[in-house]
């Protein structure tokens, strides 16, 4: 099998730097995860917690930690060292080919969405963000890895898109995307291209959405591919 995976940003209006981050990082018994971390509020404060945060996990991958884990962690890590004030949110997506499974931890408000052999799913039990309070417990499910499999997932601002022109993006537009036949890349950008329409082209909160893809594939060739507006 093949795994593609594609990331999507556009900044709050006005803001030349966002407050998400997001990174692939590879697993050291094999696989690939996916994190999307939103930092409270927006700006250079927002982006130095969730930088701190993405850091934090790719180093605990690295060193193997399992993924349930390394929510917790990094839960206990953000309340330490800012005394419970400042918050994040977390969703991280592993390919793990250990394990061979497929595993979806969050921490805060923003689902997860998949499609697997025809059957839709969304991942989306309250959970609380990272940092507020010293015992909380991210949502961790461990799935089969089953080719055809697709994914996304995101921070708010894709479900704030709109909200002041009376028109949001909803379960319906995301599971859509899943059911069409699209690339990772295009999934996660039409999302980003529509939640920029419903904005009327100025972004009321940051946005990153990131998409998977998992294909059949005999080819051993890893590639990684980026573009970065300056």
């Amino acid at each position: 099998m093949q795994v593609d995976i594609a990331i999507a940003k556009a900044n709050k209006h006005t803001m030349s730097v966002g407050g998400d981050s997001a990174e692939i990082v590879e697993r050291p018994l094999g696989g690939v995860t996916g994190v999307v971390v939103d930092g409270q509020g927006s700006g250079k404060s927002a982006k130095l917690i969730s930088n701190l945060i993405v850091g934090k996990i790719s180093t605990l991958l690295a060193d193997g930690a399992r993924d349930g884990a390394i929510a917790r962690a990094v839960q206990d890590y953000l309340f330490t060292i800012k005394g419970g004030k400042v918050s994040a949110t977390l969703n991280m997506i592993s390919v793990a080919l250990d394990t061979n499974s497929l595993v979806i931890s969050r921490s805060g408000h923003c689902p997860v969405y998949m499609v697997a052999q025809g059957q839709e799913c969304i991942y989306d039990k309250k959970t609380k963000p990272l940092g507020f309070y010293k015992f909380s417990k991210p949502q961790v499910v461990e799935l089969p890895l089953i080719e055809g499999t697709k994914l996304i997932t995101f921070s708010d601002g894709l479900f704030s898109a709109g909200k002041k022109y009376g028109k949001t993006i909803g379960n319906k537009e995301i599971l859509d995307v899943l059911q069409k036949d699209l690339s990772a890349y295009e999934m996660a950008n039409s999302l980003v291209d529509l939640a920029m329409e419903l904005d009327k082209g100025r972004p009321n909160d940051d946005t990153t959405v990131m998409a998977f893809n998992i294909t059949g594939s005999k080819r051993k060739i890893r590639r990684v591919s980026a573009s970065y507006p300056l």
